[in-house]
């Protein structure tokens, strides 16, 4: 779950350190288009080498931080964060890795670049034991859940912004404790809480949103398909990459659907979204099935996702691919009836 050259530490968070040794320079790096759980996992991870090495760090990111909820995230905690496009990696002695692991293709670490500490909770990929030290608990929630008891390991006291952010990171990748939870995911949720500053934490899941928003949810609506226990929405054009996430969460509360997949292009990318409510089903091997020979992704047993370069291809062969992508996850989940039901599709009134 857990190593430093291949051994499990009894105190992770203090043999972190200790690889850090009096190297300076650090990195952290959040994965691509970063949500509340990796940036919440880089601020910690930030204050852990302010306070216990007195070192400075920086956090970098790719893509885009294009959620409203994620912006106020960023404003009001005021975390500092830096495109790779500002950065050399060759500049830093450290670089760490959160929420993300090694050539996955949602970090913007180079491939030839292995990074030396890695804090994860998606399943574990080859590539990560042979980074110096890793921390990888794909049974847990959240990586904000790790970072967390990092902080109570190293008995350092956690102020109010710290707090909120770590507590939104983890309440968003469980969805508020209903998916993907463990015993120290709710453990984590009780110590933050007393801590967070409630007002600003109102601020952050209360955004102001763009017409824009409304309209590509509309949009994503008279989109979506309807194939038994399962919802499929092309949405075309995105604004934000973060778009299909939501609107995969927000197609799984209706009534008798069980699974979603939402899909839409994103800067010459196919990013897709697959959310089930099912148990002992994993959402990311499905869409790891999906994705096979056209693109990476992956995910947990509630939530998964990835995405498919579409760079040069034209628009029929970017309709091709998502077609594909529609027919492999309905072959996955053993829907036979590929007709399928407009959602939008005129319902005839019930008799008075």
């Amino acid at each position: 779950m857990m190593g430093s050259k291949g051994h499990t530490p009894e105190h992770p968070a203090e043999t972190m350190l200790s690889l850090v040794g009096k190297k300076r320079a650090i990195l952290i790096m959040c994965h691509n288009n970063p949500d509340p759980d990796t940036i919440a996992s880089a601020a910690a991870l930030k204050y852990i080498f302010a306070q216990r090495l007195r070192r400075k760090a920086v956090i970098g990111y790719d893509g885009t931080i294009g959620r409203a909820e994620n912006r106020q995230l960023v404003r009001r905690l005021k975390i500092d964060m830096v495109r790779t496009k500002d950065l050399n990696f060759n500049d830093f002695s450290v670089i760490a890795l959160v929420d993300s692991q090694p050539h996955t293709g949602n970090n913007a670490i180079p491939r030839k670049i292995l990074p030396h500490i890695v804090i994860d909770h998606h399943p574990m990929r080859k590539d990560t034991t042979r980074c110096a030290f890793y921390d990888v608990r794909p049974i847990y929630g959240s990586s904000s859940t790790i970072l967390t008891e990092y902080l109570r390991e190293l008995d350092l006291a956690v102020d109010r912004k710290l707090a909120t952010a770590l507590y939104y990171g983890l309440k968003t990748d469980t969805n508020s404790l209903s998916r993907s939870f463990i015993k120290a995911d709710l453990d984590a949720f009780n110590y933050l809480f007393p801590r967070i500053a409630p007002r600003t934490l109102a601020g952050i899941e209360n955004p102001s949103v763009p017409k824009s928003y409304y309209l590509k949810f509309a949009d994503a609506i008279a989109h979506s398909v309807q194939y038994g226990d399962v919802m499929i929405s092309c949405m075309g054009t995105l604004n934000t990459p973060d778009v299909t996430a939501e609107m995969a969460d927000f197609l799984l509360r209706m009534e008798n659907i069980r699974w979603t997949l939402c899909m839409g292009e994103f800067k010459e990318y196919l990013l897709l979204s697959v959310r089930t409510s099912r148990r002992g089903w994993i959402a990311g091997k499905i869409a790891l099935r999906v994705l096979k020979g056209l693109g990476t992704g992956g995910g947990h047993e509630k939530a998964g996702g990835g995405k498919i370069s579409l760079e040069g291809l034209k628009p029929e062969e970017r309709a091709q691919i998502a077609q594909k992508v529609t027919d492999r996850f309905l072959k996955a989940l053993g829907i036979q009836d590929r007709e399928g039901k407009p959602l939008t599709a005129v319902v005839p009134a019930d008799p008075l």
